[in-house]
This record gives structure tokens, sequence and C-alpha cells, in this order.
């Protein structure tokens, strides 16, 4: 489904997936939270959803492990981890066109020919490490992994590059050889894209929840950049500024809080949403990893608002 945009608003998206302009790369040195113990939500046979650096420091030579940096190809020729691969959201998405729905999951095809190109196959345990402290662009990356049915074999790298390279690990500005031919078979999970029509039946009759990722006065209405501003009708926000500190995610007991506070209930699906489905990532990978059954609408509020949908507009209007 296509929307059309004014050309403002695809200036802004475009700046906004490029730069990660949505959440401030402006902070302090990373830091990591407190630890905390956190469960294998997938269960034992699946790969944890995060690992630390030292982990992939000590399995860095495996043989069946693909590293993928994931940030704009300056970054990555600036350093990254040592054999990482650059990815980036262009190479996992339908290509930009006038007035159609931005970062959209591109082709199955398109998709394993990725997955092979980057040395990934169907023994291939994968860790995504995120340049800096904006992880939704990771986290998009892992949730494109997951949909092609891979996502027991794939770990995010916790405080990311920013970690590893402060902790004065192996930098390196090469870039490795062509990946060796590999077989990827995809086993597509279309369960975790939610369709715009279940997110209309989770607004009448909450068989779901709904969580908004995007930073609050966007919630609230105060920010722009769509034909109308707000929410969609019964969701609730939970920012994604406040899941991750500095490239860390929060302790788990931290991120189940700020589920609890929005009366998230555990027996029910959850449905994340953002401005385009990069944010939303971010969310579906947090309610995943703390037990919930979650999904993520792909559309999300760019494709929401440009149609005579209900929205929750800004408060007094």
């Amino acid at each position: 489904m296509s929307v059309l945009m004014p050309s403002t608003s695809r200036r802004w998206f475009a700046v906004a997936l490029s730069t990660g302009l949505l959440v401030s790369a402006c902070r302090t040195a990373a830091v990591a939270p407190t630890p905390a113990a956190t469960p294998n939500a997938r269960g034992a046979n699946s790969a944890p959803m995060l690992v630390t650096t030292k982990w992939v420091t000590e399995h860095a030579s495996d043989r069946d492990l693909v590293i993928l940096h994931v940030g704009t190809k300056a970054q990555y020729d600036s350093g990254h981890v040592a054999g990482s691969r650059h990815v980036s959201l262009e190479d996992i998405a339908i290509p930009m066109q006038p007035g159609a729905l931005s970062l959209q999951m591109a082709s199955t095809e398109q998709l394993t020919a990725w997955a092979v190109r980057n040395g990934i196959g169907d023994q291939t345990r994968v860790i995504v490490v995120p340049h800096d402290f904006n992880l939704q662009s990771a986290t998009r990356v892992f949730f494109t992994l997951s949909y092609l049915g891979a996502g027991d074999r794939v770990s995010l790298m916790d405080g990311g590059y920013q970690a590893w390279k402060n902790e004065s690990r192996a930098v390196s500005t090469a870039v490795p050889a062509a990946a060796a031919a590999s077989t990827f078979t995809p086993r597509v999970r279309p369960e975790l894209i939610a369709q715009v029509g279940q997110v209309e039946t989770a607004t009448q009759d909450q068989s779901r929840f709904i969580v908004d990722a995007r930073l609050t006065r966007f919630y609230n209405g105060d920010g722009g950049g769509y034909p109308r501003p707000g929410h969609i009708p019964g969701a609730v926000n939970i920012p994604l500024s406040n899941v991750s500190v500095n490239g860390f995610l929060r302790p788990y007991t931290e991120l189940e809080a700020l589920f609890d506070a929005q009366r998230v209930d555990k027996s029910k699906p959850v449905i994340t949403y953002c401005h385009i489905g990069q944010q939303a990532t971010l969310l579906w990978f947090v309610a995943t990893l703390i037990g919930r059954d979650a999904r993520m609408y792909d559309g999300s509020f760019q494709e929401w608002s440009g149609s005579t949908r209900p929205i929750v507009g800004p408060p007094g209007k």
C-alpha cells in the first residue's frame, strides 16, 4: 500500500533513516548499566538475543560466525570490529519511491541474496553490531533476519562498536574478502509483521497491546513529518530512548518495569510501531527479550496517518 507524502516529509524520513537523528548520538562515553540476569526468551536451543563484547572477542575466529556492522559506509570505513561486514538499511529495504512507504521489507529473494553475499548460510551464527548508540538500525537488521527464519542464530552485541572501541578491542579498517559460497534457506515468518488490518482490529477490541516507540513529543502530536500528527488510538508510549543507556540495553528488570508501568498485559500480544518501522524494531526486540509475544507494524504511523483512520491528535485539538 502506498501513501502520498509531502516532499518535506519524505526528506525528513530520509534524514532520519540515514543519520539516526530521531535519537541524539551526542552522549557521553559508553558505560554499561548494572548487569542483570537476562533469561533467553527463545529457549535453550537458540542463541541468546544479546552477547557481550567479551563473547565476540572469544568467538571471533569461529568458522561459522558472521559479524555485521550496521551503519553508514563512512562509519564502517572509519573503523569496525575486525572481520565484520558492512550493512546499511538500504540493503534490506525496498528502494525509496516518491509517494511510497519508507523502509518496507525487501522481497524474500532479495533478502536471501543479501544473506548469501554476506556469508550467511543455514548454520551461520550472526552477530549484529550497531555502530553508535542508535540501536534501531541494528535491531531492524536483527528483525529482518528473524523474519527470514534465522532469528534463533542471531545476537545483538550489547554496547555496539563504541563499547568495543572503548575497551581497546581489535579494530580494523580492512574490508574482508568476498564471502565463500553458502546456502541460505529462508523460512519466512510473516506473523512477525503486523498488517494494518490487525492494528485496526486491535484498536477496536483491545486483543493486542499497541506500543508506540517514538519520542513522547511525537506521540503527543508535536513533531510534524506527517499529514496528521498524534498516535494510534489505544497505543501506549514507551519511547525508544528509555530502553538503553549509551548503547547498552537497560537491565532486564528495568525493561520489564517499562512495560509494567504502561500496564501492558503479559498475556496479550504486543504490536510495536513508530515513524517508518525502524524504531519499532527496537521495542519489538525488547518485548521479545523479556518474553512478550511481539510483532512489528511495518507501515507504522507513516501509513496510519496518511489515511482517514482515526488518530489521537495533539492535546486540546
